[in-house]
């Protein structure tokens, strides 16, 4: 059997929603919070909308709450991504990547859809029912937050986890006649607003020799599923359960101007 690796790429974005920060000390980190203005006349530690400029005397506009007002949409660009396994010689690659989805909780998101185009695996196009050669569309993903390491330190890392969000399987597609599915959880670690407001972050999604790099969240058990990949050539899906992948990608991330609380 002819057997090739596919890539489905998942990124996402940073971002959340909720309450005010100062009230919620007992919340569970890492979250999401942004700056936003203060209603009904209350007062806050800044006077501007980006909150860099604090208010003498607390008299400012402006807070960092856990949540996004009215903007909760992130979107992604990346550029070259590779999924492999141990077990398949042939690796999958896509050229570019493109993300949209909504931000719904301190420290959730939904409704992602990532677009990959210029996929391609052993000489062989990939893409999913419907779409253009080389063109991969996933189901609607969802991601939360986690420590990776450092949980009560300075410097700690974090990481989003992402899986399907109702339907069974991330992506469906076919290259050139063999048809393949990838479904399961996967972890990115989370860089540029850890612990500081920003537009801008990374999501890195890293591999050794095709296993993924993270497996849990410090200090949990560890994922009962991993990020697996089927073929059909007519048989049926093999192998049964599906093959272990690895994903390397770094995806930049654009939203409303993020902090992740850690």
């Amino acid at each position: 059997m002819k057997r090739i690796g596919i890539v489905c790429l998942c990124l996402i974005a940073a971002s959340g929603a909720g309450a005010a920060l100062a009230a919620s000390a007992a919340a569970e980190l890492p979250e999401y919070v942004s700056c936003q203005r203060l209603a009904n006349g209350a007062k806050g530690r800044y006077e501007s909308k980006s909150c860099s400029e604090e208010s003498a005397g607390g008299e400012g506009k402006y807070e960092l709450l856990r949540g996004f007002g009215k903007d909760a949409n992130f979107s992604s660009r990346a550029g070259r991504s590779r999924l492999e396994s141990v077990e398949v010689p042939e690796a999958m690659e896509c050229k570019t990547t493109h993300l949209s989805g909504e931000l719904t909780g301190s420290k959730d998101e939904q409704n992602i859809i990532v677009t990959f185009a210029g996929c391609e695996a052993a000489g062989s196009k990939c893409n999913s029912a419907g779409a253009k050669a080389g063109v991969i569309v996933t189901s609607a993903l969802k991601g939360e937050l986690g420590y990776l390491a450092g949980k009560g330190t300075p410097t700690p890392s974090v990481g989003v986890l992402l899986t399907q969000q109702e339907a069974p399987e991330a992506a469906e597609f076919s290259c050139e006649g063999l048809a393949a599915r990838v479904h399961g959880p996967l972890i990115a670690e989370v860089t540029g607003n850890i612990n500081t407001l920003s537009a801008e972050s990374v999501y890195s999604f890293r591999e050794t020799s095709g296993l993924p790099q993270y497996t849990s969240f410090e200090g949990g058990t560890f994922l009962e599923d991993a990020w697996r990949w089927e073929f059909n050539t007519g048989r049926g899906f093999e192998p049964e359960g599906g093959q272990v992948a690895g994903l390397e990608l770094h995806a930049g991330v654009t939203s409303t101007a993020v902090e992740v609380r850690a």
